[in-house]
């Protein structure tokens, strides 16, 4: 009698296009050699910066982690709330007291994660709220692959975790995961030329005797050592059992994988994306998946730009050589539409807003149109609630997704939260020849 006399809540259908992006292609024009020469220089510069620098992050950068904790305790994997004893135990293992401890280069040596704080487990904000529940673990900072570089200033207390800087991104991660370079193998690394990077994601590597040894990512690189007629020639490095990195020599298939950095054209772009399109939503890289910000990252390192890891910085990358970023917050949804279809690039414009960021892929029958990692819209329930319609993975939307839907809260929308358009080159950089 209960069940029958509860309120059912009505479901939000949505009506997304068909997940194919060959019919977003218009042109196969690519970006002229010296362009992409200096797309590679600028990419491997910061990919192996961490090897030229001195530690970045103060102690009190790595502090905030735990303030945060104090002042919002959160909830753990049982959806119980943390107690301050617990907060204060991992605080006692990130014996910031010793910061920096350390100043070793080293490498990722298996696809892994950074954490904000010493441990694996979860911290939610609230579970019971959309957007502060699963899969928001507000520990987990970024996955990070396989063959990335990166300095480690610091050892937790046991020496289980280490607290390392890599080029985007810095964090906690288990000592297992990571490999010490002695100074020989590290300028032999950073005086190499040429790299590979995956085209079809989650490829299998093998050793030479077939052992499985990790699985290749969209986004990793890879030295090449030589090609072949069938299959290249690589080298990553793993772990031994004291700790140390051990280079390892491996052969990949030409069908998986490329020389680095790929030919930007709309096409090629389409192409990767198609791969991974309904790939599940990862918040922070987590369950090896992506989020918003990290779907971009990868995806666009093959092509040797080197994005930031926060969604924020990639729509105006402070960094980059020429910065193509717009402000846009403050036109209406009409002018914005006009805007981003007269001055966007498709499959190289991002469209950032608070918390998100998209790729425009272009406009069809007056519609513009996205791909990008997406949790899920704001909902409203029981007027007043606010809840989420799940998407949770790499989609093909309309940039006003929702729009018109009952249940889907309208002031919202994503078109109405766009506040930023970043160009990633000039639409006259694109080579006619080509």
């Amino acid at each position: 009698m209960l069940f029958g006399c509860a309120q059912r809540q009505e479901e939000i259908i949505l009506d997304l296009p068909k997940q194919d992006l060959k019919p977003f292609i218009k042109d196969y024009r690519t970006l002229d050699d010296a362009q992409i020469e200096s797309l590679r220089q600028e990419y491997l510069e910061r990919f192996f910066s961490p090897f030229k620098q001195e530690p970045k992050q103060s102690a009190s950068d790595l502090q905030r982690a735990f303030q945060s904790a104090y002042q919002n305790l959160g909830f753990g994997e049982n959806l119980q709330p943390y107690t301050k004893e617990e907060i204060e135990a991992l605080e006692f293992e990130a014996d910031l007291a010793h910061y920096p401890s350390v100043k070793r280069v080293a490498i990722v040596t298996k696809n892994s994660n950074l954490r904000t704080l010493p441990t694996n487990k979860p911290r939610f904000y609230n579970p019971k709220l959309a957007g502060e529940g699963f899969p928001f673990d507000y520990w987990q900072n970024s996955s990070v692959y396989l063959g990335t570089p990166i300095l480690i200033t610091h050892y937790s207390h046991s020496k289980e975790w280490a607290y390392v800087e890599s080029g985007f991104v810095s964090g906690w991660i288990s000592v297992l995961d990571i490999g010490i370079l002695d100074p020989k193998q590290a300028r032999h690394l950073q005086g190499w030329q040429d790299f590979l990077v995956v085209q079809n994601d989650k490829t299998p590597m093998y050793s030479l005797q077939g052992e499985y040894l990790e699985s290749a990512r969209i986004g990793m690189i890879l030295p090449l050592k030589k090609r072949a007629k069938t299959h290249y020639e690589a080298e990553i490095y793993l772990r031994d059992v004291h700790g140390y990195a051990q280079v390892s020599t491996i052969n990949l298939d030409q069908k998986d994988f490329s020389e680095f950095p790929m030919r930007f054209s709309s096409a090629s772009v389409a192409h990767l994306i198609q791969g991974i399109l309904g790939e599940k939503y990862g918040w922070g890289g987590i369950f090896e998946n992506r989020d918003c910000s990290m779907f971009l990252h990868d995806v666009f390192g093959n092509f040797g730009f080197y994005l930031p890891r926060n969604s924020q910085a990639q729509i105006n990358d402070k960094k980059a050589k020429e910065n193509l970023y717009v402000e846009i917050g403050e036109k209406n949804v009409g002018e914005k539409m006009n805007f981003i279809r007269e001055n966007g690039i498709p499959f190289a414009t991002f469209l950032g807003m608070r918390g998100h960021i998209m790729l425009y892929i272009g406009a069809m029958n007056d519609v513009i149109y996205v791909v990008h990692d997406i949790w899920g819209l704001r909902t409203l329930q029981k007027e007043t609630q606010e809840g989420r319609k799940i998407i949770g993975k790499i989609v093909i939307t309309p940039v006003d997704v929702g729009k018109n839907i009952h249940g889907i809260a309208q002031d919202t929308l994503l078109i109405k939260r766009i506040y930023g358009m970043r160009n990633l080159f000039l639409k006259e950089d694109l080579d006619e020849r080509n």
